[in-house]
C-alpha cells in the first residue's frame, strides 16, 4: 500500500487567504517584538527567537482556521480470492467410494483448498438447502440448492476480487432456481469438480406426491403420484397406498420401455378426523441399489365439521340446482335451497350463504347481505341477467362493475396460473378451459388488491383481465363471486366429455370448502400448520382479542409442547404489534401436541392442537450424479469441468489463468487539517515555549 499526501483548499481564493495569514502573523510579530519597548533589554538573538515562535503560532492558527484539507491518495492492492464451495447434501456420499483412488471426499476437498491457499486467499462454503461459511462438511444435508449457493456467493462478495469459484459436488439440485440461470450474472469463472456416480442403475422410485393438506371426514380427496423408472423394460410394477397397515389403493404399471415416467391419480376416502398418515409404495421383482425412493409418507389433516350451506335463488334456476347437486354428492355438506320468500329468519347457523342472482331488481337481498356481513358469514355470489348490478356494487366490498350498454356477452374460463389459494387437479385444469361460455355483464370490472382471481374471462379466444371467478378474504370474512350465468352447462359438458360430474363437483367443492372454512374468531387463536418438514422451522402465531374483538399483546402467552414420547418443552411467544410469534426451531420428525394459554381480564383462555413433522428424503429420490449440469455451468462462465482424479489439473488451470490477478485501486480521503489532534498540541507547545522564554528572559 502506497500513500501520497497533498494539501488542498476548499476556497478558490486560497492565495488571498494565505497572503492574509502571512501579513497578519508578520504584523502581530512586528508589533510585539520590534516596536514594543518591553524587548529593549533583550539581544537580537532572543528577539528573533521569540518573534519566530509568535509568527509561526499566529500564522498556523490563522491559516488552519481558513479550512485547508489534507488529501491522501492510497494505492491499494487486493489479492485474488478463490471460493471453494462443496455440496454438503446426503446424495454426494450415498453410494460413494471416494475418487476411485482411495481418497475420501473430505480428503479431496482439503487437498484442493491446501493447493490453492499457497497462491490465493481461499474462502470455503458448504451448501445444501442454504450456503454458509464452513470448513468441514458432514454430508447430511436434506436438499441441494446450487442456484441459492451461487447467489449467496455473489451477494456476499460483490466488491471482492473474486478470481474463481470452485464447485465440488454431484450436480444434483432439487431446491431453488436452475443454477445456470443464476450464474449468468457472474463476472468470474466457475470451475467444477464432479463427485458421485453417473452410472444409470436399475431403479423405480416415487418422485413427487401432490394432495390436499386438509380434507373433511367422510369425503374423498385427490392424490397424484409421480413415478419414474429406468433399466426395467417389460416389467410389472405394483403401486399401492397404505393407511393404518391396510392397502386402500393399488394399481399395476407395465413398463414397455427401459425408462419412463408415469403419473397416477386417484381419490381416497378421508376417514376419521385428525392427522392421518398414508404411505405410497412402489414394488418390483428386481434388485435395486436405491430402495429409499420406493416409498414416501404423506399426511392429511382430516376435519370433522359438517358444513351447512344456504342457497338463496331468485326463483328456480338451473345454476342453483347444479350447485346443490354438486354439494349433496359430498357427505360433509348439509344444503338448504330457497327460491322464494320467506327466507330463514336466522342464518347464523349456516357456514356459507350462496346468492344466485341475488340481489336482483325484485329481491334486493339487502337484508340478507347485511345480516351475513354482521355475522361475518362467508358469501358466494353468482351474477346473471337478473342481477341488480348497482346493488351488487354496494353490497360486495372491493368489487364493482361499471355497466356499458347493459348487455350480456359470452365468456369462457381462462385459468390464472398464479392462483394459489387452493389447487385443482391436473385433469380439471386441462378441461376447465373447454367448458361452455357463461353469460357475463358487459362493462368495466373493478377489483381491489384483496381479491384473488381464479379464472379470467376469455372472450372470442382473447384472454382479458376481467375476472370470471374470484375470491377474497377481507378481515377474516371470505367472499366469492362467479361473474356469469350458466354454470349448469359446465356440469352437463363435464358429464358428456368424461361420463361423470367429477370435474364440476371438484370445482364447486374446492370453492365452497375454501369459503366455508371460517377463520377462528375466539379471544385466543393459535396459528400453525398441520404438517411441517424436518428442514423448516416450526413457526406458530398467537392472537389475543378483548371482548370488543380488538387485538391486544399485553398478556403473556405460554405453550407446552409434547413429542411422541410425551416429553414436554415449554415456550413463551414473542410479542409483536398486534400478534405473537414463536419460532420453535427445527424439530425431529414425529407427532407433536401442544397446550397454549393466556390470561386476559381475569379469564384464562386455552388452545390445544397437534401437528406432524415429516422426514425429508428428497436427496435419496435421485442419486445419479448430474455432471452435465456441472459441465454446462463451467463452460457458461469460462471455467472448466474436472473429475476427482484430475484435481491436480484443476489446481494448475486456476494457477495459470492470467485473468486471475491482483486488483489495484486507489482510495482518496479528504480531511480538514483543523481536525488533526496533533496540531492542537503543537500550537500549545509553541505558545508554552514562548511564554517560558519570555519569563526566563525577564519579559513580564
Amino acid at each position: 500500500m502506497q500513500i501520497v499526501l497533498e494539501v488542498v483548499f476548499n476556497d478558490k481564493y486560497w492565495e488571498l487567504i494565505l497572503l492574509f495569514s502571512l501579513l497578519l502573523a508578520a504584523g502581530v510579530t512586528w508589533m510585539m517584538y520590534f516596536k514594543s519597548r518591553d524587548t529593549k533589554e533583550l539581544n537580537m538573538t532572543q528577539i528573533i527567537s521569540l518573534a519566530l515562535l509568535r509568527f509561526i503560532t499566529v500564522f498556523t492558527v490563522t491559516f488552519f482556521l481558513s479550512g485547508p484539507l489534507l488529501k491522501s491518495l492510497r494505492r491499494m492492492i487486493q489479492q485474488p480470492v478463490v471460493i471453494v464451495a462443496f455440496d454438503n447434501s446426503a446424495s454426494v456420499t450415498a453410494f460413494s467410494t471416494g475418487d476411485g483412488n482411495g481418497i475420501s471426499e473430505l480428503e479431496l476437498i482439503e487437498s484442493i483448498r491446501s493447493g490453492l491457499s499457497g497462491q490465493f486467499e481461499v474462502i470455503s462454503y458448504s451448501f445444501d438447502e442454504k450456503a454458509i461459511r464452513n470448513e468441514t462438511p458432514d454430508f447430511k444435508g436434506k436438499g441441494s440448492a446450487y442456484g441459492q449457493m451461487i447467489q449467496t456467493v455473489y451477494n456476499n462478495h460483490f466488491n471482492d476480487n473474486i478470481g474463481a469459484l470452485v464447485v465440488i459436488g454431484d450436480g444434483i439440485y432439487n431446491r431453488g432456481e436452475n443454477p445456470l440461470n443464476v450464474a449468468r450474472q457472474l463476472n468470474f469463472p466457475v470451475y467444477t469438480l464432479g463427485l458421485g456416480d453417473t452410472t444409470a442403475y436399475r431403479d423405480a422410485g416415487i418422485t413427487a406426491i401432490r394432495t390436499n393438506k386438509n380434507a373433511f371426514a367422510g369425503n374423498k380427496f385427490p392424490v397424484e403420484v409421480d413415478i419414474r423408472y429406468q433399466g426395467m423394460p417389460g416389467q410389472n410394477l405394483k403401486f399401492s397406498i397404505i393407511h393404518n397397515g391396510e392397502t386402500i389403493f393399488t394399481e399395476n404399471i407395465y413398463t414397455r420401455d427401459s425408462e419412463g415416467f408415469r403419473t397416477l391419480s386417484t381419490y381416497i376416502d378421508a376417514g376419521s378426523s385428525g392427522l392421518q398418515y398414508f404411505t405410497a409404495r412402489i414394488e418390483t421383482n428386481l434388485d435395486e441399489r436405491n430402495m429409499i425412493n420406493n416409498s414416501q409418507r404423506f399426511v392429511i389433516n382430516i376435519l370433522e365439521n359438517k358444513q351447512r350451506i344456504l342457497i338463496i335463488s331468485n326463483g328456480v334456476h338451473p345454476d342453483a340446482g347444479a350447485i346443490k347437486n354438486a354439494l349433496e354428492s359430498q357427505v360433509n355438506y348439509d344444503v338448504s335451497l330457497f327460491t322464494s320468500e320467506p327466507y330463514p329468519a336466522d342464518i347464523k347457523q349456516f357456514n356459507l350463504v350462496i346468492f344466485c342472482q341475488v340481489p336482483s331488481a325484485a329481491q334486493s337481498g339487502r337484508v340478507l347481505f347485511e345480516q351475513a356481513e354482521s355475522l361475518r358469514i362467508p358469501k358466494l355470489v353468482l351474477l346473471g341477467s337478473q342481477s341488480h348490478i348497482p346493488q351488487f356494487n354496494l353490497q360486495v366490498q372491493g368489487a364493482g362493475i361499471v355497466l356499458q350498454a347493459g348487455n350480456m356477452e359470452d365468456a369462457q374460463p381462462a385459468l390464472n396460473k398464479d392462483f394459489a389459494t387452493f389447487t385443482l387437479s391436473e385433469n380439471l385444469v386441462g378441461n376447465i378451459e373447454k367448458f361452455p361460455p357463461l353469460k357475463v355483464p358487459f362493462g368495466r370490472y373493478q377489483l381491489d388488491g384483496v381479491w384473488n382471481i381464479l379464472s379470467y374471462q376469455r372472450i372470442r379466444n382473447i384472454i382479458t383481465d376481467r375476472p370470471l371467478i374470484a375470491v377474497s378474504n377481507r378481515n377474516g370474512v371470505k367472499t366469492g363471486v362467479v361473474f356469469g350465468e350458466g354454470i349448469w352447462r359446465w356440469r352437463m359438458y363435464n358429464y358428456l366429455s368424461d361420463d361423470s360430474h367429477a370435474g364440476f363437483n371438484e370445482l364447486i367443492d374446492k370453492l365452497v370448502q375454501y369459503l366455508a372454512t371460517r377463520d377462528n374468531e375466539d379471544n385466543f387463536i393459535i396459528g400453525y400448520k398441520p404438517v411441517y418438514q424436518e428442514t423448516e422451522s416450526v413457526i406458530m402465531t398467537a392472537e389475543v382479542y378483548n371482548d370488543s374483538y380488538e387485538p391486544v399483546t399485553t398478556p403473556e402467552v405460554s405453550m407446552v409442547l409434547r413429542d411422541s414420547t410425551n416429553q414436554e418443552y415449554i415456550f413463551l411467544f414473542d410479542r409483536g404489534n398486534q400478534f405473537y410469534r414463536l419460532d420453535a426451531g427445527v424439530l425431529p420428525p414425529g407427532d407433536y401436541s401442544f397446550d397454549a394459554k393466556v390470561e386476559l381480564g381475569g379469564v384464562t383462555y386455552t388452545e390445544s392442537g397437534n401437528f406432524a413433522v415429516m422426514p425429508v428424503d428428497i436427496e435419496m429420490m435421485d442419486t445419479e450424479a448430474n455432471h452435465r449440469l456441472l459441465f454446462q455451468l463451467a463452460r457458461q462462465t469460462g471455467g472448466e469441468f474436472f473429475y476427482p482424479e484430475e484435481s491436480a489439473s484443476l489446481l494448475r488451470s486456476i494457477s495459470e489463468n492470467s485473468s486471475i490477478r491482483p486488483f489495484t485501486y486507489y482510495q482518496m480521503l479528504l480531511n480538514e487539517l483543523l481536525n488533526l489532534k496533533w496540531l492542537f498540541f503543537i500550537i500549545i507547545a509553541l505558545l508554552s515555549l514562548e511564554w517560558f522564554l519570555r519569563k526566563f528572559w525577564g519579559i513580564y
